[in-house]
């Protein structure tokens, strides 16, 4: 059953709920952010109560009463994190988040921006779940937090064969003909040299589980967004970019490859290496050098702090702030998978990557990303 929506307020006044919802929803996202940096902050928590506290009282004036359990449970959850009782976490920041993202888009459906989907049921459900997140027992914590992701972003949930530390059935490497089909989509006629490519694929990406379909992710939302600023990096180096950027990945040690804790600053400097490999392999191939500057410059930042030389925006190539962008959305969504067996939600991995923009990312290509991963959420294409 549906939400029952109905208010006797003026449309002035909708309009003008809508806007300070829409403001309070803002300074909650920016606020989640910090306080993942700084989970102790108790200024930010309190800020965030205010917020949530605010926009529950507006929905009650406004005749929405049908949202309030939710507003009210995300403002019990918050109350446990500002009196100490329960630590706040990532996976807490995306419960908030999601919940919030499920109250916009009620409110976006009462002033004709969207049609929401959101039922009685469904806020039963979160409801629910946000009560066992706050009464769970230690053990029992992640996995409260796990269902009510799932509950809110459904794509987050990984099958039961996935979750083991390393899997010992998983989904396969990414398929050549899904490759095929990708470049075909975008015009760009597989020679020898990309056919060979093509080729290595399977075998890099056996080479860890947790590799497996990233080159086919990778390619689809890379190319896509190039298209999306009419093809301002040519498509088919762009591809040969992609498919290549992780080759030296693939002769690291395994048990730097699955390592779950921090690396030391001799493992830095072997995964900083990496981007090389490819780089020469392209540039020996002939053809390929904006190929190759594409992967040796996909791991620096708009401010310099990126490696391998720790260039400035100006000085990056565009198909590299492509690529920097499209590899790191794809790690937040996937990074969690296999140790807290949850992928990041879709949104959430968004307003990561807008958390850096200007510092890691170009602030343009971001903007472009935005609008690409609008449309890849509207059709589901992110399940791919």
């Amino acid at each position: 059953m549906t939400l029952q929506l109905s208010t006797t307020v003026s449309d002035d006044i909708i309009r003008d709920f809508a806007n300070e919802f829409h403001e309070a929803y803002e300074l909650c996202e920016i606020k989640l952010v910090e306080l993942e940096n700084n989970p102790t902050n108790q200024n930010l928590v309190n800020l965030l109560f205010r917020s949530v506290h605010s926009i529950k009282g507006n929905l009650s004036f406004v005749g929405l009463q049908p949202m309030l359990p939710l507003l009210q449970s995300i403002e019990d959850l918050l109350s446990k994190v500002r009196d100490g009782s329960l630590a706040f976490s990532a996976g807490l920041s995306d419960v908030i988040l999601l919940s919030m993202d499920c109250a916009k888009s009620v409110v976006d459906e009462i002033t004709g921006q969207n049609t929401s989907e959101v039922t009685t049921v469904l806020i039963d459900t979160i409801c629910h779940n946000i009560a066992s997140i706050i009464n769970a027992a230690p053990g029992k914590l992640n996995t409260a937090i796990n269902n009510t992701i799932n509950a809110l972003a459904p794509e987050t949930v990984i099958p039961a064969a996935e979750t083991s530390p390393v899997p010992a059935i998983v989904k396969p490497p990414t398929d050549e003909k899904n490759l095929i089909k990708i470049l075909s989509r975008h015009n760009i006629i597989i020679d020898e040299d990309l056919n060979l490519m093509i080729g290595l694929i399977k075998p890099l990406e056996q080479r860890s589980p947790y590799w497996h379909g990233k080159s086919a992710r990778l390619l689809l939302f890379a190319l896509g967004l190039n298209k999306l600023s009419d093809n301002r990096v040519d498509p088919k180096q762009l591809a040969a970019a992609t498919l290549m950027h992780d080759f030296g990945m693939s002769f690291l040690p395994i048990s730097l490859l699955h390592k779950t804790s921090s690396y030391t600053q001799k493992e830095k400097k072997q995964i900083h290496q990496h981007p090389r490999t490819a780089h020469e392999l392209l540039y020996k191939l002939q053809n390929w050098e904006p190929a190759a500057e594409i992967v040796y410059q996909h791991h620096e930042h708009m401010n310099g702090a990126g490696y391998p030389h720790g260039l400035f925006e100006t000085e990056i190539c565009d198909g590299a702030k492509i690529l920097s962008i499209v590899d790191t959305f794809d790690a937040i969504m996937h990074d969690r998978a296999h140790i807290e067996k949850v992928k990041r939600p879709f949104i959430r991995a968004i307003l990561e990557i807008n958390r850096f923009s200007g510092t890691q990312f170009s602030s343009e290509w971001v903007e472009l990303f935005n609008q690409f991963a609008q449309k890849l959420h509207q059709s589901n294409a992110h399940a791919f």
